[in-house]
């Protein structure tokens, strides 16, 4: 009797025994974040928590990194999709387990005192692993397409940060046309007293002064709406008060070498290794499809017996595959298999085209930036001073004063606009490649 129930003993055994292995969570992305960019996801939060810094309520000013933090810690969007992590670590949990066994049992009647049995399939036991497989393969995928998105959120904080510095130097620069056209106003207005002007040129003046006031007020919106954008992304969109930063040192990086930086995106990019784990994940699901099919119920059946009323006796219950072989499964699995390949192609196909315009676009501005710096800048400086002083004196008319007023200030807009495109595409190279580079 005790040999013919060990066998049921330990089935029961195995069943209340399986446990999923540890899945990738939360702190799986943050060390993987952190390895490749130096910034972490930090601890979960209640969903109207916001985690402030300390200081921002008196008003000091963030740096690149601590905005970058916020971001992480506090976006809602971000957060939601961390939760994704949980839905495929239960996925992972449900794969692990087994199902239960069923008994059936009849009540007992005159020359029949028992009859019950017990069965289990038992297909859930050579299952069981490539069911894990591809649920942690799933898993996999999760955290490598959670790490790129975080990716994407320092991006896009980073280029924002970059925005607001812009947004800050058009406002500096226009005052810096403000101040200079007063002044020409001022000149034009003594020289009208004086009679070497006429009225016509000092009205003009006066009127291209004001032009500059208005430009100035425009701009000083730009600010605003800036610094709501990072405060969205940040999480901080419930802070009323003014968000100061603190500029950013002029970036200088030398130029890498594109080949190397698409070899290794293509190898180590996150979105490029989820969708390498999601084809691996795809055939293992082919190979569930391909065994699905397969019923072995192992039985124990204790019928009435002559020594004890209720010996147990083996049997087996198998599925014929006449009929079924579950071929429609099988060719959806194929499918998606296909479907995955191609699609790690495409990945492949996209990461080349990121690093590549990223790495274009930050040698462009650089170079504009670098003659802007060197041969215009210098003409232009030299320019506005010699012709304030001359159209003090009255040597040059009122339209050279103004037109050397507008170069200077479209050279310093340009040059506040080349240091933000050169800084964007950097950080857009960056996340292309997926991890920070050394500047």
């Amino acid at each position: 009797m005790r040999s013919r129930l060990f066998p049921c003993l330990a089935l029961l055994a195995v069943a209340a025994g399986c446990q999923a292995p540890p899945a990738r969570m939360r702190n799986t992305v943050s060390a993987n974040l952190e390895q490749r960019t130096g910034y972490t996801v930090g601890a979960s939060a209640a969903p109207s928590q916001v985690i402030l810094p300390p200081g921002l309520e008196q008003g000091q000013p963030l740096t690149e990194e601590q905005l970058v933090l916020l971001a992480l810690w506090n976006n809602p969007l971000f957060q939601e999709l961390l939760v994704e992590l949980q839905l495929t670590r239960a996925d992972l949990i449900q794969a692990g387990l087994l199902p239960n066994p069923e008994l059936v049992y009849t009540f007992s009647a005159p020359d029949k005192p028992f009859k019950y049995l017990v069965d289990f399939p038992l297909e859930a036991l050579w299952l069981r692993p490539v069911r894990i497989r591809a649920a942690e393969r799933e898993n996999a995928r999760a955290a490598e397409r959670l790490t790129q998105t975080a990716l994407d959120l320092i991006r896009d904080t980073r280029q924002a940060y970059a925005d607001l510095l812009l947004a800050q130097e058009r406002v500096a620069v226009a005052d810096q046309s403000s101040e200079l056209r007063s002044n020409i106003a001022k000149f034009a207005e003594k020289r009208l007293k004086a009679g070497d002007a006429s009225e016509q040129e000092s009205v003009t003046a006066k009127i291209d002064a004001l032009q500059a006031k208005q430009d100035r007020t425009r701009v000083g919106f730009d600010v605003t709406l800036a610094e709501e954008r990072v405060k969205n992304l940040t999480g901080l969109a419930a802070f009323a008060g003014k968000l100061p930063v603190v500029p950013q040192a002029p970036l200088i990086a030398a130029e890498p070498d594109s080949d190397a930086l698409v070899d290794e995106a293509v190898r180590t990019r996150p979105d490029a290794v989820a969708a390498q784990v999601a084809t691996e994940a795809a055939a293992e699901r082919l190979r569930i499809a391909k065994l699905g099919w397969i019923r072995v119920l192992g039985i124990l059946d204790a019928t009435s017996g002559r020594k004890t009323g209720h010996e147990f006796s083996p049997a087996l219950r198998i599925t014929l595959p006449i009929f079924n072989r579950n071929q429609g499964l099988i060719a959806r699995a194929e499918a998606e298999l296909e479907q995955m390949s191609r699609r790690r192609q495409s990945v492949c196909n996209q990461i080349v085209l990121d690093v590549r315009l990223a790495h274009t676009r930050y040698r462009q501005s650089s170079a504009e930036l670098d003659v802007l710096r060197k041969t215009i800048r210098p003409e232009v400086d030299a320019s506005i001073r010699r012709t304030q002083k001359a159209y003090e004196d009255g040597n040059v008319p009122l339209l050279i004063a103004l037109e050397a007023n507008r170069q200077l200030i479209d050279t310093l807009g340009r040059e506040a606009m080349l240091k933000a495109d050169q800084r964007r595409a950097w950080v857009e190279l960056e996340r292309s490649v997926g991890r920070r580079l050394a500047p």
